[in-house]
């Protein structure tokens, strides 16, 4: 589903905050590969490197912002852990980085995909995250996702921030065509729990088609993880000032 660019006030939704704490989230990881590429790469290993030269560019830029990410080595981290962590750290902004793959009945697809939160599909979201847990071995432990009360707070929280991530994804496309070798797929919007799960403004990038040859070749290449990786720290720093500016921080 496309996602329409929403007509409304930037940031009348989160009035009083500033950016200061940037949650970084690398996909997968540990016994989950992700996608699997032509060549036989994993998802986890392509976008944990692009989150780390992400943290380290803007670590450079900012001496005083917190950066965390969910994981930085090759650690599995459940989604839900994620998205719980980034609101206990007290995240401004949260970005999590993967890479495609086309399903088998579809034609080759290339190219880098934003989405934002789809609230009106989080039980579809939930019953494919149980899925993915049950396919890597994951029992449940009683912290299944209920669909009542939790889904109603989840869904009044991200609401609130909707607006924010909207003009976060347009900035993020309009610099990664510009600064990266990606054709841009569009702003989408999607269930995926990783998003819904944290209180903050949030968009998933996936960052290319491992499913295909010339994309694949990009992403593993390190010219085309720090191209990719200074379009998404340029993406937060212009998103940051414009946030910051409408709160009344001044530069």
């Amino acid at each position: 589903m496309v996602f329409m660019p929403l007509k409304c006030p930037l940031f009348s939704d989160t009035k009083g905050r500033k950016i200061e704490t940037v949650i970084i989230d690398a996909g997968h990881g540990g016994k989950d590969p992700g996608a699997i590429g032509i060549s036989g790469v994993n998802e986890k290993n392509i976008v944990l490197p692009i989150c780390l030269k992400v943290r380290d560019y803007l670590a450079k830029e900012y001496t005083d912002m917190n950066l965390i990410l969910t994981r930085d080595t090759d650690e599995f981290i459940e989604l839900k852990i994620r998205g719980q962590r980034a609101n206990s750290e007290g995240g401004n902004l949260f970005i999590s980085i993967h890479a495609n793959a086309k399903k088998n009945e579809e034609n080759d697809k290339s190219g880098f995909e934003i989405y934002l939160p789809a609230l009106e599909r989080l039980d579809e979201s939930a019953a494919i995250m149980m899925k993915e847990n049950i396919n890597l071995g994951l029992q449940d432990k009683g912290d299944s996702i209920s669909p009542g009360g939790e889904k109603v707070m989840i869904s009044l929280a991200q609401n609130s921030y909707l607006r924010s991530a909207d003009r976060f994804s347009g900035i993020i496309e309009r610099e990664l065509v510009k600064t990266s070798k990606l054709q841009s797929r569009g702003v989408m919007q999607a269930g995926f729990w990783v998003l819904v799960g944290a209180s903050m403004p949030c968009v998933l990038v996936e960052t290319g088609y491992l499913s295909n040859k010339t994309d694949e070749e990009y992403l593993k290449s390190e010219i085309g993880q720090d191209e990719i990786a200074k379009a998404l720290y340029k993406s937060i720093r212009y998103f940051k000032m414009d946030y910051d500016f409408e709160n009344g921080k001044s530069y």
